[in-house]
């Protein structure tokens, strides 16, 4: 704890929740993680219907956006426009950067 928090613990004085919480997510870099996760959300808006209709982000590892295809031959070709999909989503972001974008084969 830093010493101002500890003072303002010493004489009872309360915190707001979000200011404790946001303290919490900037020092263990867990606000930048969850900031990336709204790609998930964003991601139709971004690349489009067509796109969209046979991809489905599934999850983000550190800066990488991991999306599932529904064939080898999508999966080829969005892995060819792989830095356009990058650049698309990274200008409909708010939120800290998508480093990469990683596609693989949906399971059947």
């Amino acid at each position: 704890m830093t010493g101002a928090r500890e003072a303002r613990r010493a004489v009872g004085k309360p915190e707001r929740v979000g200011d404790v919480l946001a303290g919490y997510l900037d020092r263990t870099g867990l606000g930048e993680a969850l900031g990336r996760l709204g790609a998930l959300d964003e991601w139709t808006g971004a690349v489009g219907p067509r796109v969209s209709r046979v991809t489905r982000p599934v999850e983000v590892r550190g800066d990488t956006l991991v999306v599932e295809v529904i064939s080898s031959a999508w999966l080829a070709e969005l892995a060819m426009m792989r830095p356009l999909i990058l650049e698309r989503v990274n200008r409909a972001r708010a939120g800290p950067a998508i480093g990469d974008v990683r596609f693989r084969l949906a399971e059947q």
